[in-house]
């Protein structure tokens, strides 16, 4: 199998960014895929991006380097990082991007990129994609050992995800952790979150009532939002070809209850 490395930007596709970054890796190694999973993340937002990230890594083979590049602090001394899982590598710069991922998968080792040897030169302060987490990928792709880049580290920069928060009796707390292109809420709320409960729910987006919970996109009543479990694995809150953030007036960070009798 070819190895694969994923791209994860918020470069979008306007600009010369995503094109010189893959071609900085085919001059490594010409034998690699890459694959694209997103360049629309929204400028500078970490966040996001790893969200996107782990909604979609696991869908990848094994030993899959998965490349994420949203940088506000590049050429600052913010470090250059890998992350090693039992199942895959991740690169990038070490902001937080991989919160999710410490959570979800158990990391077996994170090392600081410091050999310079690896990188692409003349060094940009402006475009480590190009000349740093691009080229890094790419020689991880041909076999070079991770502890070739540099030294093992343990201070890593872990974000803290919003967590939900169970209330009263009867009722969790969670917020729209992500807005996609349909509209379509998705909250950071679990069926795990909900286990044991055994009467009806409902949902409610800042203060506004989310009328039903139902299977499939199908099954909701035209004009009318609803509540499903999403192929993130995490509750949204959706329209039946329609804008449930439209329809609810609803933005990213906004409070989602559960409640129960």
């Amino acid at each position: 199998m070819r190895p694969l490395i994923t791209l994860i930007t918020d470069f979008g596709l306007r600009e010369y960014f995503v094109g010189a970054m893959k071609g900085a890796m085919f001059s490594i190694h010409l034998g690699v895929e890459i694959v694209d999973i997103s360049h629309q993340v929204n400028s500078h937002d970490i966040l996001e991006a790893a969200f996107t990230l782990r909604c979609a890594y696991s869908a990848f083979p094994a030993r899959t380097i998965h490349v994420v590049v949203v940088d506000p602090g590049v050429g600052s001394k913010r470090r250059a990082i890998i992350v090693a899982t039992s199942n895959y590598y991740f690169v990038g710069p070490d902001n937080g991007v991989f919160s999710l991922i410490y959570e979800a998968e158990a990391v077996e080792r994170v090392v600081s990129i410091t050999a310079e040897h690896y990188f692409r030169k003349p060094l940009s302060n402006t475009f480590h994609g190009r000349d740093i987490f691009g080229p890094v990928a790419a020689w991880i792709s041909k076999g070079i050992e991770i502890g070739k880049f540099g030294e093992d580290i343990s201070d890593y920069v872990k974000l803290t995800p919003p967590k939900v928060k169970k209330m009263a009796e009867g009722a969790v707390q969670g917020m729209v952790l992500h807005i996609d292109k349909f509209g379509n809420l998705i909250t950071n709320i679990a069926p795990c979150d909900l286990a044991g409960v055994k009467s009806a729910v409902k949902f409610a987006v800042a203060g506004r009532e989310v009328p039903g919970l139902v299977r499939n996109y199908s099954e909701g009543a035209p004009g009318q939002p609803f509540a499903l479990v999403g192929s993130a694995g995490f509750y949204e809150i959706s329209a039946l070809k329609d804008s449930a953030a439209k329809l609810l007036q609803a933005h990213r960070g906004d409070e989602v209850m559960v409640r129960w009798s």
